[in-house]
């Protein structure tokens, strides 16, 4: 059967861990989620584990970690989400993505949340824990992680432009300003919105509206909420504004697209939008 050995979230300031000389008898997947840490992998090389940083080892990889405290604040932190685990399937797995170690990966809230579903339903006692449930979860965690891994590898620039266009699409209902953007880089805001053009072909605050128009066009489509309404839950504030924004992006009105929507067979005015746009 396949099973967790250990599962949890660690954080440092200082460290030297040196591993077992005879290597982790599991497999091992480690996600660096905050800061840097030093890391030695199989008596070689000395390398640094950044941000996005994704370890996936097998039974008999050394491991040394080490952290120094050289620095003061949150950059003298180093977070990971880690995962030690065995089973055949996971045997399996582990070949099905050809043994790779390390691998950059976009920052991932379904992997994240995943990953704190395991932790917290691993920590149950024995005979209050339901381990099929587990097992599955597990195996759909390692789906997911074999699917990261199996993407092209990013950049550093995409990597920073994808942290920055999943947090515009987070907030881009709430009051939103490019220095926010750019503090979750720890970037300047010229940099950042320098970068998030070079990238993408488009500003940081027309990123912003393409998320918002595209949420209040599903509210207009799938609900009956009033046009103000749905102004006001987009993050445009007033409707005149919508309006004026939403013309010129589509040569319609608000009021326009609507009307033409109601003529679409997949029109549905009892369905209401949940949730703001992903």
């Amino acid at each position: 059967m396949n099973s967790i050995i250990m599962c949890g979230y660690s954080v440092h300031q200082q460290c030297d861990m040196p591993g077992r000389k005879e290597g982790n008898p599991h497999y091992l997947i480690r996600l660096q989620t905050q800061g840097d840490c030093g890391a030695c992998l199989n008596d070689g090389q000395w390398f640094t584990l950044k941000k996005g940083d994704l370890l996936t080892l097998e039974p008999g990889d050394r491991l040394r970690l080490k952290k120094e405290k050289d620095s003061t604040g949150d950059s003298n932190v180093s977070g990971d989400y880690y995962l030690m685990c065995q089973g055949e399937w996971i045997a399996q797995w582990y070949r099905d993505i050809g043994g790779k170690k390390l691998t950059r990966i976009p920052p991932s809230e379904s992997l994240l949340d995943l990953w704190r579903l395991l932790i917290q339903d691993s920590r149950h006692r024995p005979q209050a824990r339901d381990d099929a449930y587990l097992e599955s979860l597990l195996r759909t965690f390692c789906l997911l992680v074999k699917r990261q891994i199996e993407e092209e590898p990013m950049e550093e620039s995409d990597f920073i432009v994808s942290r920055m266009r999943r947090y515009i699409e987070n907030h881009a209902v709430e009051k939103l300003r490019v220095a926010d953007v750019a503090a979750q880089t720890s970037l300047s805001e010229s940099r950042a919105a320098h970068l998030f053009k070079e990238v993408t072909g488009s500003s940081m605050v027309e990123y912003l509206m393409k998320v918002r128009l595209d949420f209040a066009m599903e509210q207009m489509k799938y609900s009956q909420a009033a046009l103000e309404e749905i102004a006001e839950n987009s993050g445009f504030g007033g409707y005149s504004y919508f309006h004026r924004v939403f013309k010129r992006a589509t040569g319609q009105s608000p009021g326009e697209y609507r009307k033409q929507c109601k003529g679409t067979a997949d029109w549905d005015p009892s369905t209401k939008i949940k949730s703001a746009h992903k």
